[in-house]
């Protein structure tokens, strides 16, 4: 049996359970998230949010959505750290966080799913073959796009050294921003790789780099 079809078969038997939500709080203890790690995250999704919406468009009650997505975006790490993408994928389709409307909670567990390895056109249209595509289209949208988000927002503390977004330059189809920190290098680095799925999404072009040293 391929993995494709073992992960498929994983989340149809989740899909079959009636789900249960779990505060955030008990989801950090009982699955072990790094909290810092979660909280840096979070707190980059934020900033990269506000930043970019210009771009993206999302409303800003959609802010909290992307914040706890990014808390719990490392949920399956414990579980199978190899795989902790799919891990944390099928916990938060039975256990998402009690804090995000009902309606939304499989962008929470799909946003997981996504964050780890490279996503273009040809994955997307593969996931729209699975559960991911069960969701109706405005939500497969914002999810797309609330990954979009986390995957920058995990690059930037992929070091875990705290690294920061500095200057930023705006222009006409693209947007630099400069990286602060200790391993700033390693950080930009990352971002530049996990901003795929940002580029199929939208025009304007993304462009990291560690900011000079003073």
């Amino acid at each position: 049996m391929s993995s494709d079809n073992g992960s498929s078969e994983a989340v149809q038997s989740v899909e079959r359970v009636v789900p249960e939500p779990l505060p955030l709080e008990d989801l950090f203890h009982i699955y072990g998230i790094e909290r810092s790690h979660a909280e840096n995250v979070a707190r980059n999704a934020l900033e990269l949010f506000d930043i970019l919406n210009f771009i993206h468009g999302l409303h800003p009650k959609i802010k909290s959505l992307v914040e706890i997505a990014a808390l719990v975006h490392d949920t399956g790490v414990a579980t199978d750290f190899k795989n902790h993408h799919k891990a944390g994928r099928n916990i938060l389709l039975l256990h998402s966080p009690l804090e995000v409307p009902e309606r939304l909670r499989p962008v929470v567990a799909w946003t997981a799913f996504l964050h780890k390895k490279s996503v273009g056109k040809e994955k997307v249209e593969k996931l729209k073959g699975k559960g991911f595509g069960k969701m109706p289209e405005d939500l497969q949208d914002l999810t797309l796009k609330v990954a979009a988000l986390v995957r920058l927002a995990d690059a930037l503390d992929y070091s875990r050294m705290e690294s920061r977004l500095g200057k930023v330059t705006f222009g006409k189809q693209s947007i630099k921003f400069e990286i602060e920190g200790q391993r700033a290098v390693i950080d930009a680095e990352r971002m530049e790789k996990k901003c795929d799925l940002w580029h199929l999404l939208y025009n304007t072009r993304l462009e990291f780099r560690p900011a000079p040293k003073k």
